[in-house]
């Protein structure tokens, strides 16, 4: 999927708790969730690289967004908002 609609409003409200690092993290996760129609990967060093991620805050800061909106299943982390939009 190359397009989604985006609420920004439903956003904000679900992440307003985020540092602005988190945001981008999340950001980069959503976009990354809808180009390739699946869960992210349950190895999180391949997903900090993918997203270039290599301090220790980058690491836990990515841990904690992947823990706050994502479930951890067989296939990787999935997202259920975006997997009924898939």
């Amino acid at each position: 999927m190359h397009y989604y609609k985006f609420n920004i409003g439903d956003y904000r409200k679900d992440t307003g708790h985020l540092s602005t690092l988190e945001h981008g993290i999340y950001r980069q996760l959503i976009d990354w969730y809808y180009l390739d129609e699946k869960p992210i990967p349950a190895e999180t060093q391949v997903v900090a690289r993918r997203l270039r991620l290599d301090s220790e805050v980058d690491l836990h800061s990515l841990k904690m967004v992947l823990k706050d909106f994502f479930a951890l299943t067989k296939t990787g982390y999935a997202h259920k908002r975006i997997d009924v939009e898939i």
